[in-house]
């Protein structure tokens, strides 16, 4: 992206500070939790290294992308307040069935990566032995739990399918080890896996490779867009031309 500041141009400095924003946001929460600090705004705090990334998708032209990171903001922010887990789980769940539309848009635009098959499948094994071990616990929050998890797993196996880069899979993964630690606080009460610190760590990272791995994918797609159409209009001029 260029420094151009031209009318409705998104200056080239206006990505790379949102992202260092967003990786301070985030780096700072983690450090606030391992200091034990009782910060007031705690959820507030929480959601904005992911509101950050989402200004950075929109920097980055990619409004869906956006759409997916403002959801699972929304999801941090209910997840810390009283009576929000419902909200939090269905804000992530909508968040993870946007990637999943990327995903699936991408497949379709592009083919599919036949060696991703691996990941799928072990994807699947080991969801189904997640909820196996975990549903016994889930109480009232049976249906919503099993039906994130099921959204969530499809999402991750669809990023091994993507022919894009490998941050893509990486993020989703990471996604799926986050979800699992906390699931396992949640419902079978194990500690200390379910702690804000490995759970930060690599939803974090997960996020990031995502917001990373979308953008960069979404400007090639751009790209070779922009290079098929002009090719197009050259051939076409040269046609019209007396011979």
């Amino acid at each position: 992206m260029s420094g151009d500041t031209k009318a409705g141009a998104i200056p080239g400095w206006a990505a790379p500070a949102y992202l260092a924003t967003a990786l301070l946001c985030l780096a700072g929460y983690w450090v606030i939790d391992m200091a034990g600090l009782g910060v007031p705004g705690s959820p507030i705090i929480k959601a904005s290294g992911i509101v950050m990334l989402g200004l950075f998708a929109l920097m980055r032209r990619a409004p869906v992308l956006a759409l997916a990171l403002f959801l699972s903001a929304i999801g941090d922010y209910s997840l810390e307040i009283r009576g929000g887990l419902e909200i939090g789980i269905a804000a992530f769940a909508s968040a993870h069935a946007v990637y999943l539309g990327l995903f699936i848009w991408m497949i379709r635009r592009e083919g599919w990566r036949r060696d991703g098959l691996v990941l799928a499948g072990a994807l699947a094994l080991y969801g189904a032995a997640m909820l196996s071990w975990l549903r016994p616990g889930m109480g009232d929050l049976a249906f919503a739990a099993t039906l994130y998890n099921a959204i969530i797993l499809v999402m991750a196996m669809a990023s091994g399918l993507v022919k894009g880069p490998r941050l893509l899979a990486i993020g989703a993964v990471l996604f799926v080890i986050s979800d699992s630690l906390l699931a396992a606080g949640w419902f079978k009460d194990v500690r200390p896996l379910a702690e804000i610190k490995p759970v930060w760590i690599t939803y974090a990272a997960a996020q990031i490779c995502l917001a990373l791995g979308f953008s960069t994918k979404l400007a090639e797609m751009r790209q070779t867009q922009s290079a098929g159409a002009d090719e197009v209009r050259a051939g076409a001029a040269s046609g019209s031309e007396p011979g």
